[in-house]
């Protein structure tokens, strides 16, 4: 290769990198904001659906106390 032909290949490869760059720390930061948000919100929805679930099970318990009480009658 010549001189002339890695010059300019450096120039392109020097364009591209600045052009394409790196994450910056406020670019990482809103990343990890947008993680956080999206853990606690997750964990909002698991404690919704245990209360939910628990709910539900106490519904059943009655509900069976009641269909064993109307068996004994």
């Amino acid at each position: 290769m010549s001189l002339k032909t890695v010059t300019k290949l450096s120039a392109l490869a020097l364009i591209a990198g600045l052009t394409v760059g790196c994450a910056s720390t406020s670019d990482l930061q809103k990343v990890q904001n947008d993680a956080n948000e999206a853990k606690a919100m997750a964990r909002q929805a698991l404690d919704t659906a245990n209360e939910a679930k628990s709910m539900s099970m106490a519904t059943e318990e009655k509900i069976n106390r009641m269909f064993k009480k109307s068996m004994y009658k």
